[in-house]
């Protein structure tokens, strides 16, 4: 029974990717489908297909293919390997040069040597090329939209804010502290001493720790 190795990605840029769990299982009803010895899945967890270059699984995936140690790779669409067009041919064109079948299982075989096979390689690189700048043009116009509104981008506030019903808002006793290292700041203390004059007077970080030199830096940079 032929070895194949399954890959599957997710991407946090694309809210409407189809889950890993869902790709899984399509992967392994597959190879049950063909008669494929399924070895494993590699995973790609929230990684842009932007590049093959900063996604482990994939590497080992292709690493695999180009040291004849399987002999399918199986995904659930083409654009889970890459949306790069570029890397997509060089893709393709490595399964070839290895004698590696490279499946999707919604796209059916997709390396092989037929007389229309490198032309519809071409057109599904382009196509998951297409769908990248898509997905970034989406991301954009949706970021701008809320930048419009007020509304919050994601990750965590700056310390001194907050967020209030989606909306970033002074925190007023972190506002405070930055307010006492500023004014300690101004009259020479080194980060040191501010460090040492925020424990006397009690003064803590968000998560209720002292602060630290680093910290103090961070914070009056921003505040400059």
């Amino acid at each position: 029974m032929e070895k194949a190795l399954g890959y599957a990605r997710i991407s946090k840029d694309d809210e409407a990717s189809v889950s890993l769990d869902y790709q899984r299982a399509e992967i392994e009803k597959f190879c049950q489908h063909e008669g494929l010895n399924l070895i494993g899945i590699e995973v790609d967890n929230g990684i842009s297909g932007k590049s093959i270059k900063t996604r482990p699984a994939v590497q080992r995936v292709l690493q695999c293919v180009d040291a004849g140690t399987i002999d399918a790779v199986v995904v659930f669409k083409s654009d889970r390997m890459s949306r790069n067009g570029l890397e997509s041919l060089q893709i393709e064109n490595l399964m070839n040069q290895r004698g590696v079948a490279y499946f999707s299982t919604t796209e059916g075989r997709l390396a092989c040597d037929g007389v229309d096979d490198e032309f519809l390689s071409y057109i599904r690189a382009g196509l998951n090329q297409r769908e990248r700048k898509l997905i970034s043009l989406r991301t954009k116009t949706a970021l701008a939209r809320k930048r419009e509104k007020g509304e919050r981008i994601g990750g965590r506030p700056s310390y001194g804010w907050q967020v209030v019903n989606g909306e970033m808002v002074p925190h007023e006793q972190e506002q405070y502290a930055i307010a006492r290292m500023k004014a300690l700041q101004g009259k020479g203390y080194s980060t040191r001493e501010i460090v040492e004059a925020l424990k006397q007077e009690n003064i803590r970080t968000r998560k209720g720790t002292w602060f630290n030199q680093t910290q103090i830096c961070r914070i009056l940079a921003k505040a400059a």
